[in-house]
């Protein structure tokens, strides 16, 4: 029974994330939903009790494909340098290609920017867990420094959010090559050894292990 639930839901959320993609959020309308995903309207509501719940799943269920290709990218490379490069270089990447956002922006260009505010905080939350769990478990394995890794996944996260919106300013994030030089100037260095704080003396110091020295592996 309950992988029968399963594949009821996963049918609906592949139903509606097709239509948003064909007509937008707006458009897309339950009964156009309900049909393609062969079920009725009610079957929905037991499970998301509103449209804005569903589309709320179906952003949901998106992020967290992005971020088991990025668990996968991780485990495929070697060294921990390359493996952060590797990793934040996808997720700015999928900001750009990802379905939602090249599709939306030929279908509902209206709808683009209130669709990743308005539910931006959704995605910023998921990022910002998933990235801080795996910050400490790199950290577990002495991969990186010890700090405070909630920060830096904020960070992170933000950062991600923001090229969404807005992908050109100082750097253009549509430029590979640059991309890539930012994310191992700046964020490598940053995931490694945390945010630099400043000591008693008034130096700056970056991350320290539990015993007070930092872990360069």
């Amino acid at each position: 029974m309950a992988a029968e639930s399963d594949e009821t839901q996963e049918r609906i959320l592949d139903a509606a994330l097709n239509r948003v993609l064909q007509v937008g959020v707006r458009r897309a309308s339950l009964d156009d939903i309900a049909r393609r995903a062969g079920v009725n309207r009610v079957t929905i509501y037991r499970r998301f009790t509103t449209k804005e719940n569903l589309i709320d799943a179906v952003l949901g269920r998106e992020i967290r494909r992005v971020l088991a290709e990025v668990t996968a990218i991780a485990t495929a490379t070697e060294g921990i340098d390359a493996q952060i490069e590797a990793t934040v270089f996808h997720v700015l990447r999928q900001t750009q290609t990802h379905p939602l956002v090249t599709r939306l922006l030929d279908v509902a260009p209206e709808e683009i920017l209130d669709f990743y505010t308005v539910r931006g905080e959704q995605a910023v939350a998921l990022g910002v867990g998933y990235i801080g769990d795996i910050l400490e478990h790199t950290q577990q394995i002495g991969k990186i420094d010890r700090y405070d890794p909630l920060p830096v996944a904020e960070l992170l996260a933000r950062l991600a959010h923001s090229v969404l919106l807005t992908p050109a300013g100082g750097l253009d994030f549509r430029d590979e090559e640059r991309v890539r030089a930012f994310v191992a100037g700046t964020i490598v260095p940053l995931v490694r050894y945390g945010v630099p704080t400043s000591g008693a003396d008034g130096r700056k110091k970056s991350g320290t292990n539990a015993k007070g020295a930092g872990v360069r592996s």
